[in-house]
């Protein structure tokens, strides 16, 4: 999570208090098969419901299948509405 933030850092993001608005958000969202339950937790809690997440994966890794959900990301596309809903910011 380090490089992650340190990236975000070197883009001018600032974490003024918890959930601020951001300029730059980078996740990691799957490293292969690899489950982990501490953090970074993997694959992305969340990335299954987010086309944000799910579009641009499936460009530069199509067939990913979801290491938990055991579907491909076409799939979890397939069933997410065409645009994504307003998502709280998290970190």
């Amino acid at each position: 999570m380090g490089m992650l933030h340190g990236l975000e850092d070197a883009a001018g993001r600032v974490r003024p208090f918890p959930n601020a608005p951001r300029t730059l958000d980078l996740d990691l969202v799957a490293m292969d098969d690899l489950r982990r339950e501490t953090s970074p937790i993997l694959p992305h809690p969340r990335a299954h419901l987010r086309r944000f997440v799910l579009q641009p994966l499936a460009d530069v890794w199509p067939g990913w299948p979801h290491p938990v959900l055991g579907r491909t990301v076409e799939d979890l596309l397939a069933e997410l509405p065409t645009a994504d809903p307003p998502v709280p910011i998290e970190d």
